[in-house]
């Protein structure tokens, strides 16, 4: 039986001042299977994806990734980095992948004008956590995410766990 369930992904202007600061949207306590499950929930939604390596050669748009593969990687060569960016609507959200415990994407809420323009957030929020199949924060940007206040929150009911539309 699925847990109490959390659905708040409302508009609320003050969230989105545009202060200098980002906004970063987690996922804490990350498991390898969330990150292969967010690859793949994203290789097949209606938006653009880009991966990129620092060093690397970056595979072609549309590749799918293996998350193994890429921490690997990272493990292996310390001087290298990896993003994997997500355009919804004109917003982009990115992902740097610095710690395999949490996911967590960024985007400028100045990018975030009205209602309308919300909805690319709430779309990327719900997608993010129905196919990870965890709960997902938007909070401030910073560093300890589990301690800072959620802006929004999200988490998968038993309805949404295997419908990744």
């Amino acid at each position: 039986m699925a847990g109490p369930v959390h659905d708040r992904l409302r508009y609320k202007p003050e969230h989105f001042e545009a202060d200098g600061a980002l906004r970063d949207v987690c996922i804490l306590n990350a498991q390898p299977e969330s990150w292969q499950r967010m690859i793949e929930g994203f290789s097949m939604a209606p938006w653009r994806v880009v991966f990129r390596w620092t060093f690397a050669e970056s595979p072609d748009e549309g590749s799918l990734l293996d998350a193994g593969e890429i921490w690997r990687h990272l493990e292996e060569d310390q001087d290298e980095s990896a993003s994997l960016s997500v355009q919804v609507g004109k917003i982009w959200f990115t992902c740097y992948f610095f710690d395999p415990d949490e996911i967590e994407f960024t985007f400028d809420p100045a990018d975030i004008e009205d209602e309308k323009s919300f909805t690319a957030v709430r779309d990327f929020v719900r997608r993010l956590g129905d196919t990870t199949q965890q709960e997902v924060i938007v909070t401030m940007e910073g560093t300890d995410h589990a301690a800072m206040p959620a802006l929004l929150m999200y988490a998968p009911t038993e309805r949404t766990r295997g419908d990744h539309s």
